[in-house]
């Protein structure tokens, strides 16, 4: 009862507490710029000894929607009172995904992540033991956010997750707890080095910013190297995506993320031509028309085998790609609920779908590249 009683007295303190102005703008001052190469949806600056973090989060345009000033000096003067400023490094983490907690963990610092949202969704071993020793808690197993749990952690900072539409995306009963919330919108980016490099903002709010560096510079090398081979294959075999969803298939566009991935892989994406970037809503008619001739058939939802398939749509055995057997999902490793390895740390590894790619679309690279794939498997 008196712990009820005292999460209530800070429920209502809280809920009086003015929450920052969501209207940010960049200050005018001289800057140095901490060298984002690829991503445009956030920016890192320093001035004076303090690091200026700026993110983008309208999905129509490059507005500032969020502004963090980090510090290490607790007696340094902070400018425009409204922004969120935040002592660094942060202690007491939430990271209200699967990825953003696998972030903290590949920059070396799992111990101060506090809370998670859903651990099923969670593949690495080292977040998974210390959810189960109890000093990990999920705050957000569901859509809404636990607010008394998260009132009792009082986490340093919350990472969540944006769909780029700020008014929906900021959460007003967070801003009233006073607590710092980041939201990521790292899927806006639309190639896979400019998702990659996010970690470099997630690496800001606990100084690991040269780890970040080191980790990134890796990916971007072995990246490049990759690319710059499926520039010179002379075939490029015909590839589409995805399955129907109740009416209907939705296709990436060609200039979405995996769309850029299978050009660098030397692949013909058959709808390399359409111009968005997200998801196209088609008929089974309309893709069967294009792709009922292609060679392989990628990311098939869950599925582990040609039998699952045919039992949600008896029509894809008239696909070539099914008779031929060249259908492949991102599913190799799981974890015990079923979910691939491939969502938690495929965006800080680009590289390694890519190399995925490029040993299915081209099986004469095995010499060079090795047989064995990191995230993809074919269906038998």
């Amino acid at each position: 009862m008196r712990s009820k009683y005292i999460v209530l007295l800070l429920l209502i303190n809280y809920w009086f507490i003015s929450c920052h102005s969501n209207k940010q703008e960049i200050p005018v001052v001289s800057y140095i710029d901490t060298g984002i190469k690829y991503a445009k949806r956030f920016s890192i600056q320093e001035k004076n000894g303090l690091t200026y973090v700026y993110v983008f989060g309208n999905k129509q345009n490059r507005d500032t929607t969020s502004t963090f000033i980090l510090y290490t000096d607790l007696n340094a003067p902070i400018p425009q009172k409204n922004q969120k400023a935040i002592h660094v490094p942060c202690q007491k983490i939430a990271a209200l995904s699967s990825i953003y907690a696998r972030m903290f963990y590949e920059l070396g610092a799992l111990d101060k992540v506090a809370a998670i949202d859903n651990i099923d969704y969670v593949s690495c071993e080292a977040i998974l033991r210390k959810h189960a020793h109890d000093s990990l808690k999920e705050i957000s197993k569901g859509v809404e956010i636990d607010l008394e749990q998260t009132i009792v952690l009082q986490p340093d900072i919350i990472f969540s997750f944006g769909m780029g539409e700020w008014e929906k995306d900021r959460n007003k009963k967070i801003e009233r707890l006073n607590i710092p919330l980041a939201l990521s919108i790292d899927h806006l980016e639309q190639g896979p080095l400019a998702r990659a490099e996010w970690i470099k903002f997630f690496a800001a709010f606990i100084q690991k910013g040269k780890m970040a560096d080191s980790i990134f510079n890796e990916v971007e090398k072995r990246y490049l190297e990759l690319q710059e081979l499926g520039k010179n294959f002379k075939v490029r075999p015909s590839v589409f995506n995805e399955l129907k969803y109740s009416d209907s298939w939705y296709m990436p566009g060609g200039k979405s993320y995996v769309a850029e991935l299978l050009h660098d892989a030397g692949a013909n994406y058959l709808w390399k031509e359409n111009e968005s970037t997200g998801s196209v809503p088609l008929t089974f008619e309309q893709v069967y028309s294009v792709a009922k001739n292609a060679d392989f058939w990628i990311n098939l939802s869950t599925l582990h085998t040609k039998r699952e398939l045919l039992s949600y749509e008896s029509r894809y055995s008239e696909f070539k790609a099914f008779k031929s057997g060249q259908l492949y999902n991102n599913n190799l490793h799981t974890n015990a609920n079923g979910y691939s390895v491939y969502w938690e740390t495929g965006m800080i590894y680009p590289d390694r779908i890519l190399c995925d790619f490029i040993r299915i679309f081209h099986p004469e690279t095995i010499n060079t590249l090795g047989s064995e794939l990191n995230y993809y498997q074919r269906l038998p």
